[in-house]
């Protein structure tokens, strides 16, 4: 054998009656019968199929159960379901064990070698899901102010009339700050929680003009306005694969 150190001087027991152990059939439509009986062995009966199929009796070889489950093996976290349980690879003692130290670990306790590796509850992971929100017309930001001025039979002097005053008015205007609110009630509308990288567009100054009563007044009305653009995000939990 090649137990060595404190696990060959004092192996513990193993806990396995083998006197009503029976192979499990095989599925109806098996490819292979035999490596089915052995992968339905494996799912029905754990470590017992290892134990008392191979190490105390000749039911089934070292080197078949090995071929007939190592292409799911832990490491290729893949899993055998069979009829009546399921199977999820050799632990790295079992594989020293069935192939004769020739791949796994060797020196090990008998509880290692036949203890079969139960399938691991994937239970659930946080991911974040996100959402692109492009700059759009639809959602432009306003000043919250509007400035209008007049000019006696000019058009042109109304609007020139405007400008300066707007814009002396609109320098300390919090841009960024109007768009973070924007797009936080935005994205929580969608139904996420947050919105990141959050930016406005370039700005675009709004006229309307119309003439008064006496038709030789021109009325000018000017707000400015920007889009934004933003990213929603929302962390939510699913279950692991």
């Amino acid at each position: 054998m090649f137990y060595v150190g404190a696990a060959a001087a004092a192996p513990r027991s193993i806990p396995w009656n083998c006197d009503d152990w029976q192979p499990s059939p095989a599925v109806a439509d098996a490819d292979d019968e035999r490596v089915s009986v052995i992968l339905e062995s494996l799912a029905a009966n754990r470590g017992k199929t290892i134990y008392c199929a191979i190490d105390q009796s000749d039911t089934f070889t070292k080197a078949e159960t090995w071929a007939a489950g190592r292409h799911r093996n832990e490491r290729d976290d893949t899993v055998y379901f069979g009829e009546s349980g399921n199977f999820r690879g050799f632990l790295s003692a079992q594989e020293g064990y069935l192939t004769d130290g020739e791949s796994g670990v060797t020196g090990v306790s008998r509880d290692l070698i036949f203890e079969f590796p139960r399938e691991q509850r994937r239970g659930k992971k946080t991911i974040t899901k996100r959402m692109a929100v492009p700059a759009d017309n639809s959602r432009r930001l306003w000043t919250p102010w509007e400035i209008q001025a007049s000019s006696r039979n000019s058009e042109a002097g109304a609007k020139n009339a405007i400008l300066s005053q707007f814009n002396s008015n609109q320098g300390n205007f919090d841009w960024q700050g109007v768009a973070e609110t924007a797009a936080d009630t935005y994205c929580q509308n969608a139904k996420y929680q947050r919105a990141t990288r959050v930016s406005s567009g370039g700005e675009t100054v709004v006229y309307s003009s119309d003439q008064d009563i006496q038709l030789t007044w021109y009325r000018y009305n000017v707000r400015k306005a920007r889009t934004w653009s933003a990213t929603c995000e929302k962390k939510v939990r699913v279950r692991r694969r």
